[in-house]
């Protein structure tokens, strides 16, 4: 039987195999001191994706090709029901790792202490064209200061710089009906159980695409859209400002938006 590992890293994925193949090679060239699993999920048949995992996963490592609609909520959830580590960490096909993570990690306090924790990033600007992609810049990213009660507002933390213990996201699902802001809906949830501390130093590389070779799904960015609208009110409902001040903030955004609610329906 293979070794019970102490992290696992779930990767969703949807026919990007030239992305994911940098997502396994960046998690596969990680030095921990702990054994760690990787699990894949692919929302469908893809032979490239299939060539990409049987070449980088190794034999403790998971891979599934589910059925069911496209969506990378559903998939997280199939992962988190076969995670077997102490601490779960997230890491989108597109994105990719910093050497030392998951060391970094291993050594640190918070993790000692089986906290919820994130950690800092870069953001890497690219274009994505069909086999390859082109990087056109890379800044790091300080989140130290990012984590505050302005979360139950707007998010602004990616995912990937994030690490559970298992034991908190118990009972814990994305929700694979929302059309954005799955991964905020799914955050809020985990900090009702504890706020998340940060760690100094930086872990994942965050890449977009602002020009037209992007290939995100569902993409979230127009904050005026009627979609993001509706689902910016589905978390609000799902998860009340807790303080008054809060509720006003809310309730400010949508001013911005030509939307008058109500602070305290928020």
């Amino acid at each position: 039987m293979n070794e019970q590992p102490f992290f696992s890293v779930i990767v969703p994925t949807h026919k990007r195999a030239h992305l994911l193949e940098r997502a396994l090679e960046s998690i596969k060239g990680q030095d921990s001191p702990f054994p760690f699993e990787t699990i894949v999920v692919s929302d469908v048949a893809d032979k490239p994706t299939d060539a990409v995992c049987n070449a980088l996963l190794g034999p403790g490592d998971v891979f599934i090709r589910r059925n069911g609609p496209p969506g990378p909520s559903a998939s997280r959830n199939v992962a988190l029901g076969l995670a077997r580590g102490r601490y779960v960490l997230f890491l989108d096909d597109d994105d990719a790792w910093h050497p030392g993570l998951l060391a970094g990690l291993a050594g640190c306090d918070a993790v000692a202490r089986g906290l919820p924790l994130h950690f800092d990033c870069t953001v890497v600007k690219e274009r994505r064209l069909k086999t390859k992609t082109e990087i056109l810049g890379e800044l790091p990213l300080d989140l130290s200061a990012a984590l505050t009660p302005q979360i139950y507002v707007k998010n602004r933390i990616h995912m990937s710089c994030f690490a559970f213990p298992r034991h908190v996201l118990q009972d814990l699902a994305f929700d694979p009906h929302m059309r954005a802001y799955e991964d905020w809906d799914f955050l809020l949830s985990v900090i009702d159980r504890g706020m998340p501390v940060h760690v100094p130093f930086c872990g994942s590389r965050v890449f977009e695409v602002d020009d037209e070779t992007t290939d995100r799904r569902g993409s979230s960015r127009n904050a005026t859209d009627f979609n993001a609208v509706l689902d910016y009110l589905y978390v609000y409902r799902r998860h009340p400002a807790p303080t008054p001040e809060l509720k006003e903030e809310r309730s400010a955004l949508f001013r911005l938006l030509g939307l008058a609610i109500p602070a305290e329906t928020l």
